[in-house]
């Protein structure tokens, strides 16, 4: 794709937040520059140090600073899950996705969602994607030649150490044609149902990190991403309504694993975990259903809410994250506090992908 078809990555930091991702203090980062280990940082016109997403990279080069996995080792593959819309699900797979990205891990995004909505917030240009054979709707469709590869469809970002599988409005035409398999008997749902995974095996050397956006339904492909994740993540906001759909959604995903097991081997998680989105402690109702929920996904449930914040909201609404901008929309405070709920959030997920 034309690099002007992008957007460009323009974060800077830092030296006490740079220190953070890369697991120092900003005196180390200081000391290694005194000595020669690192070169001279980059100082804005008040004198202070900042640190680009490139600048990290080399920096943990220089050190030694050794994140993810081994080259003998497999990505995690990491779905971000829910069938009912309006739950943060794809805003919270980008900002995970920044986040590893930021700690120095390689990360894999893969839309399987026909509303490319992760696609469009990686700044693919969808009406360059005309041709279909650089979306997964290629990959996936029972139509395409099977010396086809997913390796096709990956696009680099915006990031120097993300890509992305994009999606397109194609991948609801793909919905279609799997189901049509059903027809075809036993041999010919399990191949569909494990199109993805398949697929990934591929690719998954070249990462430490696979996180997919499926579409908030449990069709094909929704069964393909349970299928080919290793762990779940489900985000859920504390509401009454969404806490009811997920509870249905979990009984689903036992459904769907069962029918899958019939035709293919059974699926081992190695985590689920649930994460509650868009949470406003000082509502009451809100802070009641948490406390259901800590109860009902006792062990699952992350320990730390994503908190509704109008630094998500407005970065959202430019198509970016909330690591992506360097000015907040509103005021330093709210922002600091946004992002360091972030940070802790997505410790907790890196631990449990750590652990894989």
């Amino acid at each position: 794709m034309d690099p002007s078809d992008r957007k460009t990555l323009n974060i800077s930091m830092g030296a006490s937040i740079a220190a953070e991702f890369l697991g120092r203090t900003p005196e180390a980062l200081s000391k290694a520059e005194a000595r020669g280990r690192l070169p001279a940082p980059k100082t804005a016109s008040n004198g202070r140090r900042f640190y680009t997403v490139e600048d990290l990279i080399a920096i943990r080069e220089a050190l030694g600073i050794k994140m993810g996995k081994l080259p003998s080792e497999r990505a995690v593959v990491v779905a971000v899950q829910n069938f009912k819309g309006g739950v943060s699900k794809s805003t919270t797979g980008k900002h995970l996705a920044d986040y590893l990205a930021l700690r120095g891990y390689r990360v894999l995004v893969v839309d399987c969602d026909p509303q490319a909505s992760m696609s469009v917030m990686f700044d693919v240009n969808l009406e360059a994607l005309v041709d279909e054979t650089h979306t997964l709707s290629n990959f996936l469709s029972p139509r395409i030649d099977e010396a086809d590869s997913l390796r096709k469809t990956v696009q680099k970002t915006a990031w120097p150490n993300i890509d992305i599988c994009p999606a397109n409005l194609g991948l609801q035409d793909t919905e279609w044609e799997l189901t049509a398999t059903i027809e075809e008997g036993p041999t010919a749902i399990a191949g569909a149902f494990r199109m993805l995974r398949i697929g990934l095996e591929e690719v998954r050397y070249d990462y430490d990190v696979v996180i997919l956006d499926p579409p908030p339904a449990m069709g094909f492909l929704g069964v393909n991403t349970l299928t080919a994740a290793d762990g779940l993540l489900i985000p859920v906001p504390a509401r009454q309504l969404d806490y009811l759909s997920t509870i249905h959604f979990m009984q689903t995903c036992r459904e769907a694993m069962d029918l899958v097991s019939k035709f293919d081997s059974s699926i081992d998680y190695g985590f689920i975990r649930v994460v509650c989105t868009m949470f406003q402690p000082s509502r009451t109702n809100e802070a009641q259903m948490l406390q259901v929920m800590e109860k009902t996904y006792a062990g699952q449930m992350l320990s730390t809410p994503i908190l509704l914040s109008e630094e998500i909201k407005n970065a959202g609404l430019a198509m970016s994250s909330v690591y992506e901008i360097n000015k907040p929309y509103g005021s330093h405070q709210t922002y600091v506090r946004c992002r360091d709920n972030l940070n802790m959030v997505f410790r907790e997920i890196e631990k449990d992908i750590c652990k894989q």
